[in-house]
């Protein structure tokens, strides 16, 4: 039935017909469940792969899915972690990320180049005939490097050209017999005439139903006028796995009559960021609940549309009852969708409209603010709608605070670029204390969230660059970071497989650099922020066995705030 409501075009056209989902050998020996799907909605970005469940366990054998060269080597403390990347011959490109280990040999060319920069972090390039590999050619072992939140293999399929992620699940056949779930729809005055049942502001209904067919509770049709923008909140199942994952397509439908569509089968890094215009923020920031627009801001400029009318808009006045159909579905072309009525009613035009308070700024203009003690700059594009800007500034009482506090907007409107802002330093600064203020960001419903935004002083400013609307000041931050050897003392033994182990953190800023020399040269230690770990695996090739060594240990945050230790440790 859902292909009465879409065309799909393939991606590829030398990929038509069945022997699509023979291209790419499984990444795993193991049964493919998914713990989340390629085009998933996440903070500011798309998934833009598939993750594979591994058991709760790391150490599983990862496997080139196809023939080619090892073109890219990332090794990060944050992000995909230790990641692979290869190109294929058939213009294809895998990813291999949150991996705990790659081969033997490609380790030793990783660490011979973190041992030459001096650094953990690496991305490494190899020259193309340097790690060629076979389909099945194992390459690595599964973890929970990086930002992994737990043990997967984030697993993506690019096109070569671009470097355009695909939905992996293409080249697949991944079993999923589940309908997608919908949670509720929401309607939207689309301008200051709109009204949904006689207000206006947005009006979210629960569904009820299952197996595909749903509805809203209401009894009675709900009342529009004016024109008028729709949303839906869904997610997905896949056979075997209890966790939710996104749909691939949602379409609207008025009267039978198709309004809008989209399907997430690609899309590029440039866009993900417009995700921000694509659900409802506002929504998102107060309940952590994403509904999905089917209309569009004309600063959206996401490719994954593929049939629009009017932005999605549908302009109600006629006085008659209207059938709206929400319709979404999965890879697997299992459909849902939620039927309502609305009645459309006459607008009251004789009505004074109240005018929008605020500064108006042109979402494709240049936008500045100046005042004698805050410089806000945002350049062109850096909203997906005209806004009528609030600001406005009030006295801090909180102790640690060198500034008062500045309502830049509110934090339920999103930005799609950062923006510069400059805040003037209450009183006078003693010049130690000067590379020591940051900015700060106070959340709006809990003013003791209080996280740091970076910043530089800059002649009785300090300024920086920041991507959120809210309330901003100037703090500080003075305290160095803590160093904790973990079940190790000074002059302890290290065993033939033993660790190095620290628990590093800040109170404030956040870690910025550490450094760690043994015997007065450059040692790796792999830092793992989620768990606030820092670790050296001792190796002959670098480190002399059976003597006494030395170890200093340097550490900062974003301020400069240094601690150092030193250790003497046998090995």
């Amino acid at each position: 039935m859902i292909h009465k409501f879409f065309i799909v075009l393939f991606l590829f056209t030398i990929y038509e017909g069945p022997e699509k989902t023979n291209i790419l050998k499984p990444p795993l020996d193991i049964p493919l469940i998914l713990s989340a799907n390629f085009g998933e909605l996440r903070p500011d970005h798309f998934h833009s792969g598939v993750d594979f469940k591994t058991g709760g366990t790391t150490g599983k054998t990862v496997h080139a899915a196809s023939d080619g060269f090892i073109y890219r080597i990332f090794v990060s403390p944050t992000g995909f972690g230790k990641a692979l990347y290869i190109r294929h011959e058939n213009g294809l490109s895998t990813v291999y990320g949150h991996l705990s280990l790659f081969t033997p040999l490609i380790e030793e060319y990783v660490k011979e180049h973190q041992y030459d920069k001096k650094s953990f972090a690496v991305n490494l390039f190899p020259e193309k005939d340097q790690f060629r590999v076979m389909e099945g050619d194992l390459i690595g072992y599964t973890g929970n490097t990086g930002s992994s939140m737990g043990p997967h293999l984030h697993f993506e399929v690019r096109k070569s050209s671009g470097e355009i992620p695909l939905d992996p699940l293409q080249f697949y056949n991944i079993e999923d017999n589940i309908k997608p779930v919908i949670n509720s729809v929401a309607i939207y005055p689309a301008n200051k005439r709109s009204e949904v049942n006689g207000r206006r502001e947005k009006l979210v209904l629960k569904t009820g139903g299952n197996r595909g067919n749903y509805s809203i509770g209401n009894a009675s049709p709900v009342r529009v006028s004016g024109p008028v923008g729709f949303g839906i909140n869904t997610h997905d199942y896949l056979d075997n796995s209890w966790n939710t994952c996104g749909v691939r397509i949602i379409n609207l439908k008025v009267d039978n009559k198709l309004i809008y569509s989209h399907a997430i089968d690609e899309f590029s890094f440039s866009e993900t960021r417009y995700i921000n215009s694509h659900i409802d923020y506002e929504e998102k920031m107060r309940s952590s609940s994403y509904i999905q627009k089917t209309f569009l801001e004309p600063n959206n400029k996401l490719s994954i549309y593929n049939h629009v009318i009017n932005k999605g808009i549908v302009e109600f006045n006629d006085g008659k009852v209207h059938e709206i159909e929400i319709g979404v579905a999965d890879f697997k072309d299992n459909y849902s969708s939620v039927i309502f009525k609305i009645i459309s009613e006459p607008g009251r035009l004789n009505e004074e409209v109240r005018e929008e308070d605020g500064l108006l700024m042109p979402f494709d203009q240049k936008n500045e603010i100046k005042h004698h003690d805050i410089n806000l700059s945002f350049p062109v594009n850096c909203f997906y709608d005209s806004v009528y800007f609030a600001y406005r500034k009030a006295p801090s009482h909180k102790d640690g605070l060198y500034s008062d506090l500045h309502f830049v907007h509110n934090k339920y409107t999103p930005v799609h670029r950062a923006f510069n802002i400059a805040i003037k330093a209450s009183g006078e600064i003693s010049f130690e204390l000067r590379n020591k203020l940051c900015l700060v960001y106070i959340d709006e419903d809990d003013r003791d969230l209080i996280s740091y935004a970076g910043g530089n002083w800059n002649n009785g400013f300090v300024e920086g660059s920041v991507s959120d609307l809210g309330i901003y000041a100037i703090g500080i931050d003075t305290i160095a970071p803590n160093v904790s050897p973990l079940r190790f003392r000074d002059n302890d033994t290290l065993n033939e497989n033993s660790e190095l182990r620290f628990v590093i953190n800040d109170n404030f800023s956040g870690i910025s650099d550490y450094k760690a020399y043994i015997d007065g040269s450059w040692a790796l230690f792999e830092w793992d922020p989620k768990n606030s770990l820092l670790t050296y695996r001792p190796d002959e090739k670098y480190l002399q066995k059976g003597k006494k060594h030395s170890l200093e240990l340097s550490v900062w945050d974003n301020r400069a705030n240094e601690t150092r230790l030193h250790l003497d440790f046998y090995w």
